[in-house]
């Protein structure tokens, strides 16, 4: 029994949500899956599309408007779970230092992202005397700026935003985002089928939902507000049931998710090896273990 125990906490640790790619939005790349339950075999595509979703400048602050638009162009290009290989995040491309300083507890928030750039930009126009110096501090960092003086990167980048900000400064833009749909095929006692979405609501919070078909219909809604960058809590309904719970993530590497209502307890989790993620978790009381490959 301990043994079981063990190993069981061990895979909901070190492995992705299954069936859930709120993990990688920042990588809307198409995706299939293989998931193996001890009396079924499920195989599932997740297929993203990035659309745009709400014009810009709804967010924008009445000051640094169009500076902003042209920052965001620069860092992001208007997409809203935009992360970069040194992990800054969002449409500003905040780091996780900078983030916390400002009191950014989720830099995928549009509005907070937009907030957080916006007031950041101002205390650096506190420290500096033009603009390029503003920009360039906001890209290298104001301390290297403040003792070294921009470097010949920090300034090619401040001119590139003040000119994509003169280029949209009579155009509307709008923001982008990601929903993905993933239909899916269960093999087992009885053939079924079903569809599932997961819906970005402005980085806030995400929406997800679905509706499987076999010898009988089941469906269910998710509402995940987002507390930080990597904790959401979890409140919605399967099957008229209702369900609570959290979801823990570090994007894109891994997350774990756990669930619980009225006869229920599903906990899930994910993790990135190389260029696929291992699945592993506890649904419906049967153990699950999956791989999905982008």
């Amino acid at each position: 029994m301990r043994k079981f125990l063990c190993l069981f906490l061990l895979s909901a640790v070190f492995s992705v949500l299954a069936s859930n790619p709120l993990v990688f939005l920042n990588d809307p790349k198409p995706a299939f899956s293989f998931d193996f339950q001890p009396d079924r075999f499920r195989f599932s595509l997740f297929l993203p599309a990035v659309r745009s979703v709400a014009p810009l400048d709804w967010f924008l602050p009445g000051e640094n408007a169009q500076l902003l638009k042209g920052l965001i162009k620069v860092e992001s290009d208007f997409f809203v779970h935009a992360l970069s290989e040194k992990g800054a995040m969002g449409l500003t491309q905040l780091m996780p230092a900078t983030a916390r300083e400002l009191g950014v507890l989720n830099p995928f928030n549009v509005f907070q992202s937009v907030d957080g750039a916006n007031r950041y930009l101002k205390d650096l126009r506190k420290r500096f005397n033009s603009v390029t110096l503003v920009l360039a501090a906001y890209y290298e960092g104001p301390a290297k700026v403040a003792k070294q003086g921009p470097s010949a990167e920090g300034l090619k980048y401040a001119q590139k935003v003040l000119n994509r900000a003169r280029d949209f400064q009579s155009r509307m833009v709008f923001f982008k985002d990601v929903v993905y749909f993933e239909p899916y095929v269960e093999l087992g006692k009885h053939i079924s089928g079903g569809l599932n979405f997961y819906l970005s609501l402005f980085g806030a919070a995400y929406l997800t939902g679905g509706l499987n078909v076999s010898d009988r219909i089941s469906q269910h809604v998710f509402l995940y507000p987002n507390i930080t960058d990597s904790v959401s809590l979890v409140f919605g309904e399967r099957n008229l049931n209702l369900v609570g719970g959290f979801l823990l993530r570090k994007m894109p590497n891994f997350g774990i998710q756990l669930l619980a209502g009225k006869n229920e307890l599903d906990i899930s989790a994910l993790a990135r090896i190389w260029r696929f993620y291992i699945t592993a978790g506890f649904s419906q009381q049967k153990f699950h273990v999956g791989f999905i490959f982008k």
